[in-house]
């Protein structure tokens, strides 16, 4: 499987923080009282101008809080929110964006202009508050999100200094993996850091690998809500032997990118999937289909091919489907009917009830 990101290795691990990485607060605009959140209720990112607004959206009604107004680009946006509901986290970075199987994708990515900067906020829900942080200060920050005591945590990757000779173009997932092996010696630190009294402060540090990457570090396991996590294509298949159900997917069967049928339950819903090999995993590529009493129904409004990584999430009777890592293009489902999407949005995943 070959996979493309739009930047090298070096330049997302070992890229220089630029100055100014002292915490900016910026003034919170009032601030709408939260809605009850329903199973279909979203967390997204939406520009708003030159800026990005957090938003809090219940599609069926139309009802909308904008949380937050950051000074940045959607670009390459993820969110995490804490525990309690009252503190969350954004991160703007050139690695957030999402990328193709192989060949030409559904939706291109534009490439980061030269002023692109990595970011990252904090954000007061109950007020709108926004403050920008500093980055972790070695390392690329890998993952995100908040504990159970409601301490904004940072994980980080750092290649050895052996390993940064030839290293080529790379993929870091929004789980701090890399994607695909090119060369061979290359070995990785992991650093988890918490961000307490204006500053981060290193909790651990573990030897990994490229596809352990984050993994290591016991802390990653207290990570709580992170769109990182909700928009992984990773998944676990079943094996698809239904002999009539295959007939049907046999001329939708593509040449490449290398991969099979699989069986995908995903809440109510029992999706045919074309999986492609990640390690002992599969990804979640957009050639999919409805699986009904023996039948396979196209999803009305789904634009995704096999050439594109995507995001399966559900809760009640909603099917979220999105480009995987980036959280873009959402397509949300009730039953066979299209409720809601967006071309604009990004890091759409389900708001936590």
């Amino acid at each position: 499987m070959k996979t493309l990101r739009y930047s090298l290795l070096a330049s997302l691990l070992l890229g220089p923080v630029l100055p100014g990485a002292v915490a900016q607060e910026r003034p919170a605009p009032p601030v709408a009282p939260a809605p009850a959140v329903v199973d279909s209720t979203v967390s997204l990112l939406e520009p708003a101008g030159k800026d990005c607004e957090w938003i809090q959206l219940e599609p069926a009604s139309s009802a909308r809080r904008v949380i937050a107004k950051l000074a940045a680009d959607c670009q390459g946006g993820a969110t995490a929110l804490s525990r309690d509901g009252k503190q969350g986290a954004v991160r703007f970075w050139r690695g957030g964006v999402s990328s193709p199987v192989v060949g030409r994708p559904t939706f291109p990515e534009r490439f980061p202009l030269p002023t692109f900067r990595d970011r990252l906020f904090a954000v007061d829900l109950t007020s709108g508050g926004v403050e920008e942080l500093p980055l972790p200060p070695s390392g690329e920050l890998a993952e995100f999100g908040f504990d159970t005591g409601g301490r904004l945590l940072g994980l980080a990757l750092e290649l050895s200094m052996s390993a940064q000779e030839g290293v080529g173009a790379v993929e870091i997932d929004g789980s701090g993996n890399q994607r695909e092996r090119r060369g061979s010696g290359r070995t990785l630190t992991a650093h988890a850091f918490v961000y307490e009294g204006g500053t981060w402060t290193r909790l651990d540090s573990k030897a990994s690998t490229e596809f352990s990457g984050t993994r290591v570090l016991a802390l990653r396991k207290e990570l709580g809500e992170r769109s990182s996590r909700s928009l992984d294509p990773r998944f676990e298949p079943r094996e698809l032997d239904d002999d009539e159900v295959l007939d049907q997917l046999y001329d939708l069967t593509p040449e490449q990118p290398d991969g099979e049928w699989t069986s995908l339950r995903s809440g109510r819903y029992t999706l045919a999937l074309w999986g492609v090999p990640f390690g002992e995993e599969l990804l979640a590529t957009g050639l999919l289909r409805w699986v009904q009493k023996g039948r396979v129904v196209p999803l009305p409004g789904h634009p995704y091919r096999e050439n594109d990584l995507v995001s399966l999430q559900s809760r009640g009777p909603f099917l979220l489907v999105s480009l995987a890592d980036s959280g873009g293009h959402p397509r949300l489902y009730r039953d066979k009917k299209l409720v809601w999407s967006s071309e604009s949005a990004r890091a759409v995943t389900f708001w936590p009830k």
